[in-house]
């Protein structure tokens, strides 16, 4: 009797069988995800690696800032949605100007819980060790701050990889399969500043590998004589994960910070997105809901509890308007900020759902959460009776 020994039943092999150690990933069994988590729709994306090149003095750290803020307050960006995030900001060049760019921004009272934090000092991107406990201090830092996403920007690249080429495709190799493996560790997305070269705008400067191993590529242009002085674009030449965005203007003006000693008026760069409908920019629709998703009177209660957390954190004695609140609150609220009545309206909503809840309390002055008040009584020592 011949024996076909390399023919099994499926019950005697369940599981296909791995490959140097590894599970395979059935082709036919994928289906592609028409709503994929952002956290700037059509750019950013966790869980992926982004480089944003452009040349000096035209507003790339400017720009930056914009977009993290907007990220960490949840603010739609250029006319697309976004995912409130983390920002981590390591601001290897400039640290101060990074933190007078987004000053503009988070100088707003809307603000208060933003979390976007600068460390003002390089991270080796060529060193596998620093990228691997720099993916562990993210998760940290991501969870203290309660964001279900993290934004890290590594600004500028050259300074980041200080005894590397950026001319070696093999040293710029191994930073983007560091800034790959971060990535994909803390599902951050990771964005990368570099410069572009004298004499070619369109792309890094440096080995291709810069642009052939990113998910997304980015430079940034100054628009033609037609445009308002100091106007400029970001071009998205490569998107991975979906269609490029179409351009993305700014304008780079002065923001009045106060007087110098000789009564000089003061600014510091300030780049404001052009509106969703400028001429460089193209609409686009609002994320649509994924089946099972959370009602969105629901996720605005989440997002008011979480607003009324992080202030706790600072004072747990403070009570908070409402209108403050609505200020400070995230992406939720988006698509109604347009409407007073109606922001005013869902705001109250989603404070009396925390307060049916009780999650949280309420009198002439405001609101603030309930287990303030209850951990202070705890803790005021009671008086005896006599």
């Amino acid at each position: 009797m011949t024996a076909n020994n390399h023919l099994q039943t499926p019950a005697e092999s369940p599981q296909p069988p791995q490959i140097l150690g590894c599970s395979t990933i059935s082709a036919n069994q994928h289906k592609p995800d028409p709503d994929p988590d952002y956290i700037v729709q059509h750019l950013l994306f966790p869980g992926q690696v982004s480089m944003f090149a452009g040349p000096s003095n035209l507003g790339k750290s400017a720009i930056i800032a914009s977009v993290c803020s907007h990220v960490a307050m949840g603010r739609d960006f250029c006319g697309l949605p976004v995912s409130r995030s983390g920002i981590l900001y390591i601001a290897a060049e400039a640290p101060k100007g990074v933190l007078n760019r987004a000053y503009p921004y988070l100088s707003q009272k809307a603000a208060q819980t933003a979390p976007f934090e600068v460390l003002d000092r390089p991270v080796d991107l060529t060193n596998q060790q620093v990228v691997g406990q720099l993916a562990e201090d993210a998760l940290v830092f991501r969870d203290y701050h309660g964001c279900k996403d993290l934004l890290i920007v590594f600004d500028t690249l050259n300074i980041c990889m200080p005894d590397g080429d950026e001319n070696s495709s093999r040293d710029t190799g191994r930073v983007l399969a560091n800034a790959q493996r971060l990535a994909q560790t803390t599902n951050a997305h990771v964005l990368i500043v570099h410069h572009t070269g004298a004499s070619e705008t369109s792309r890094p400067r440096g080995s291709t590998t810069l642009t052939a191993n990113v998910d997304t590529g980015m430079t940034l242009h100054k628009a033609d004589a037609s445009q308002p002085d100091g106007t400029v674009f970001i071009n998205v030449h490569k998107q991975r994960e979906d269609s490029r965005s179409a351009p993305l203007a700014f304008q780079i003006r002065g923001f009045e910070v106060g007087k110098n000693r000789h009564g000089e008026t003061t600014t510091v760069p300030w780049a404001v997105p052009f509106e969703a409908n400028s001429s460089l920019i193209e609409e686009t629709p609002t994320k649509a809901a994924k089946a099972g998703k959370e009602p969105v009177s629901a996720q605005r209660a989440k997002d008011l509890f979480r607003v009324l957390s992080e202030l706790c954190r600072k004072d747990a004695g403070q009570w908070h308007k409402p209108k403050a609140l609505g200020q400070m609150s995230g992406e939720p609220f988006n698509g109604i900020r347009g409407n007073a009545d109606t922001m005013r309206k869902k705001v109250r909503d989603a404070l009396d759902a925390l307060l049916a809840e009780g999650k949280i309390e309420e009198c002439n002055e405001g609101v603030r959460l309930r287990a303030a008040s209850e951990d202070r009584a705890a803790a005021t020592p009671q008086r005896a009776l006599h």
